[in-house]
């Protein structure tokens, strides 16, 4: 059995209606996971590459999952080897994304130690519409995704994703060494406060034919978060 201890997704390139997606191997030795395990690997991969095409060219909601099996040329019964539903691949498109934007844009603010709350906050929205600008299908993704949690809030899998997408912008909110003058619940709510109004504004703007303003969004967010924050913090003392 080969050795093999590590698989990840990784997004290798982007184009308008497609997405290409790969895996990339961490091993312990030279030798790579068996056929078997790489067929495996290029069907899920294959089924991941179509979801997203389809979901950006005709949104979740007129997305069937014989249309993304027949696009990924594999038969409709293997897809639930894979996902039980297609919301759950939409929770794993979801969850790619979100590792993307941390990874390549949000870790940018390790940089940024000195940082105070009002410049993080202005970055962390202007990091977010950056990641959008690059990666447009993701804007889509999570916005359609949120509306199938208005519509069903059984979908725990995606739930899970946007509770992991909070959790993971309070911790880079807050300048390393204030992180523990707040709870954790009180880091979630200004969260989601960043997430929707990134996400908020955006969708209005591009609806109403407007161009989006990162500088705009940046400086509203750094005025009334860290306000928030500041009462707070008075209120624990």
């Amino acid at each position: 059995m080969p050795l093999w201890v590590l698989l990840s997704l990784k997004i290798l390139s982007f184009t308008p209606w497609t997405t290409r997606v790969d895996f990339k191997f961490v091993t312990e030795s030279h030798e790579g996971p068996g056929r078997r395990e790489r067929k495996k690997i290029q069907t899920r991969a294959a089924l991941l590459s179509a979801g997203m095409s389809l979901f950006r060219e005709r949104g979740i909601y007129g997305t069937r999952v014989a249309d993304i099996t027949s696009l990924a040329d594999v038969g409709k019964g293997v897809f639930y080897n894979y996902f039980e539903t297609k919301e759950a691949l939409v929770a794993e498109l979801v969850r790619v994304g979100l590792e993307l934007l941390e990874r390549e844009f949000l870790m940018t603010l390790n940089e940024e130690v000195e940082a105070t709350i009002e410049q993080r906050v202005d970055r962390l929205a202007r990091l977010h519409e950056e990641f959008f600008q690059q990666y447009p299908q993701y804007a889509l993704l999570i916005h359609q995704g949120r509306g199938l949690l208005l519509l069903d809030d059984s979908n725990t899998p995606l739930r899970d994703v946007f509770l992991d997408y909070l959790r993971r912008l309070s911790r880079w909110l807050p300048p390393p060494s204030q992180r523990s003058a707040w709870s954790q619940a009180e880091l979630l709510d200004a969260a989601a406060v960043i997430a929707g109004a990134v996400s908020g504004y955006r969708s209005f703007r591009v609806a109403a034919g407007l161009p989006i303003s990162a500088a705009t969004l940046g400086a509203t967010l750094s005025l009334g978060i860290p306000r928030l924050m500041a009462e707070r913090r008075i209120d624990r003392t």
